[in-house]
């Protein structure tokens, strides 16, 4: 079954109702079984926000083909997506200037008029998309070059079958979801930002406006403490002062008052947050990093 190739653990409570209709028995039969399973497996994907998925390819046919099978997948797995399709390479970079970073699969031909998916491709890592690339095309010459920009799978159109398709669609939805994961999102006005946790240095909130200091500098956008703290505190961060919440791999020593951080920098420390610090950073080291 394709779908037990993609990793993830999950538990869900199985339905009263449901296990009022088995008896009480649990898994009795089959069909009940195979009917938790599929509730299991559609609020596994529901658990996740929308799949942005691009398709670029000058060939109309093609477009219409691929549009469908992503559909017919999206369905069958019960994934909530939204599609993006372009002919050329120019649309595809002119589109995805200011949301690049909300793209989680793309898919792309090779061989385009005037620039070619590889390119179009390496113009868009060199800016920061961090999107699962899936190049489908007929040409098979260019399969080392495109190993330049990273792609998850290089696939042949004439000998691509539907259930490769589909093995290589699944492994880069979960792979998205688990680099969705690994980064903090935030935007102002029309400015968004998708910036690696492990860049991240710390937050400081005065009022409604939140500073994020991490290694490519510092970016302002709206939100509150508690907002910040149900998002990161679970993700390897602790508060330390009623306006700083700190990222725990960042902490080079603690001090009385302050907390002296990898970059340099200081952070206060709160009387009241003392104790919950030195606790939450204990276990943060003596597990290795994790919570």
């Amino acid at each position: 079954m394709l779908l037990s190739k993609v990793p993830f653990a999950i538990i869900m409570p199985i339905c009263p109702r449901e296990l009022k209709q088995s008896g009480g028995q649990g898994c009795s039969s089959d069909r009940f079984c195979a009917k938790i399973f599929s509730n299991m497996v559609s609020c596994f994907w529901r658990f996740f926000q929308m799949l942005h998925i691009v398709l670029c390819d000058d060939d109309p046919a093609i477009i219409s083909r691929y549009k469908e099978l992503l559909a017919q997948l999206a369905e069958k797995h019960r994934m909530e997506y939204k599609l993006s399709c372009f002919g050329n390479a120019e649309q595809l970079l002119f589109a995805l200037d200011d949301i690049q970073f909300g793209v989680d699969i793309l898919y792309l031909d090779v061989q385009m008029d005037r620039l070619n998916g590889i390119e179009a491709a390496k113009k868009l890592r060199s800016s920061g998309c961090r999107a699962q690339i899936i190049f489908l095309t007929n040409a098979r010459e260019y399969v080392f070059e495109s190993f330049d920009v990273s792609p998850l799978q290089y696939l042949l159109k004439g000998d691509t079958s539907i259930e490769k398709f589909e093995e290589v669609f699944l492994r880069a939805a979960s792979l998205s979801r688990q680099e969705s994961a690994e980064l903090f999102d935030c935007e102002r006005g029309a400015e968004r930002m998708a910036i690696p946790i492990r860049e991240i240095t710390y937050f400081e909130v005065t009022k409604r406006i939140v500073t994020v200091h991490y290694d490519g500098g510092t970016f302002d956008f709206y939100s509150s403490m508690s907002e910040l703290e149900g998002r990161l505190l679970p993700r390897g961060f602790v508060r330390t002062h009623r306006a700083f919440l700190v990222n725990l791999a960042r902490i080079r020593r603690l001090g009385q008052e302050d907390i002296l951080l990898t970059s340099g920098e200081t952070v206060p420390l709160g009387r009241t947050h003392i104790k919950n610090v030195k606790e939450v950073l204990s276990r943060f080291l003596s597990t290795g990093g994790g919570l």
